[in-house]
């Protein structure tokens, strides 16, 4: 990405610059960690997860990390095949399997994890602490916020009676003395 993109993120809303934030933040770091952990960031993502909560579903990760089902399950392959998780059926119901990480995994993690101090290190280091609390502080509450049903209902009704369907499909404004 063009060292300019920062220009271009002062014109954006908030919503834009968070995710214009988080994607030059992984991507100045994938690379770095498919060369020394043999992953990419959204696959130690799921590896985190798996290691964090043994047993989970492949339902739950797509849930829990957002991920769209196609790509859950390819990061998923990438980890079976690489040794880092393993399935094994569900004690409560042997029909439905669980992810559990393996000994190469809990390495590959913990590789992965250093990585991640380090680049955060760098990430942060122009605020001050009481900066980055307050960073941090705001990021959960706004997690916390989104995660609400108060919030799905308040998004639903603000969007609710919106409608473009009378609009000039090629953009032009009405002609004159047209109301």
């Amino acid at each position: 990405m063009s060292r300019t993109w920062s220009r271009i993120f002062r014109q954006g809303n908030a919503i834009y610059q968070l995710n214009m934030l988080a994607s030059v933040a992984i991507d100045s770091a994938d690379a770095r960690f498919v060369e020394l952990v043999g992953l990419d960031i959204r696959t130690i993502r799921v590896l985190r997860l798996i290691g964090d909560n043994p047993g989970i579903t492949f339902a739950e990760i797509t849930r829990m990390a957002a991920l769209e089902r196609s790509l859950a399950s390819r990061l998923i392959q990438t980890l079976v095949r690489g040794g880092q998780v393993e399935r094994r059926n569900l004690p409560e119901d042997a029909r439905k399997f669980g992810l559990y990480i393996t000994g190469g995994g809990r390495r590959d993690r913990a590789r992965a994890d250093r990585l991640s101090e380090i680049g955060m290190e760098v990430l942060f280091e122009k605020l001050s602490p009481a900066e980055l609390a307050a960073f941090s502080a705001t990021m959960e509450k706004l997690a916390d916020w989104m995660d609400s049903d108060e919030y799905e209902r308040r998004a639903e009704a603000a969007y609710a009676g919106i409608s473009f369907a009378d609009e000039d499909p090629a953009g032009d404004p009405p002609p004159a003395g047209a109301e």
